[in-house]
């Protein structure tokens, strides 16, 4: 069995939110924490760096050690986010005093206003959150970990090809 790799995640506090922000979208959506080949849980998604976060978040500077494939899924949260933070205000403006969600993921309004408390303050600074999540993602090691997703991949293809026994007839 390969091991998996290992990234180092070491960010100053408000890049750390941006990251739990992402995360907190990402666990929002039902069926997020599923391998779609397998449909079955991931083993180690971002439920597992949520719970590594969420201590840390307080803290001057985070350090986490993400996977290859939390890597990728974290910078598939972060473009999601991308997307909601830069709707963010022309949402505010339509739900207006009725109460209504800003976001279709469950809780994303709370928590981005939990972190980010300016964004309360003026929706419009949503934006502002979307281009530091931007330029955070270009930061994550994406092309390398899916180099090694892909490799881990082709080794187990292999050993799964190597471990089939052939039926030998003749032989007792």
């Amino acid at each position: 069995m390969a091991m998996t790799a290992r990234f180092s995640l070491r960010a100053p506090q408000r890049q750390a939110r941006l990251v739990a922000l992402a995360v907190a979208y990402h666990l929002a959506r039902p069926g997020s924490e599923l391998d779609r080949e397998t449909l079955q849980e991931y083993e180690h998604g971002l439920a597992e760096v949520a719970a590594a976060l969420e201590p840390q978040l307080e803290a001057e500077s985070v350090t986490l050690a993400l996977s290859s494939l939390q890597v990728t899924l974290l910078a598939t949260a972060m473009s999601s986010v991308v997307s909601e933070l830069k709707m963010y205000s022309v949402f505010d403006t339509m739900a207006g005093e009725s109460g209504r969600p800003r976001s279709t993921a469950a809780g994303f309004d709370e928590r981005l206003r939990g972190l980010f408390p300016e964004v309360a303050a003026d929706p419009a600074a949503a934006d502002a959150l979307a281009g530091e999540i931007t330029m955070l993602r270009r930061e994550l090691p994406l092309a390398r970990a899916r180099e090694l997703i892909a490799e881990e991949q082709r080794l187990a293809a292999e050993g799964a090809k190597a471990g089939k026994k052939r039926w030998w007839f003749w032989k007792r």
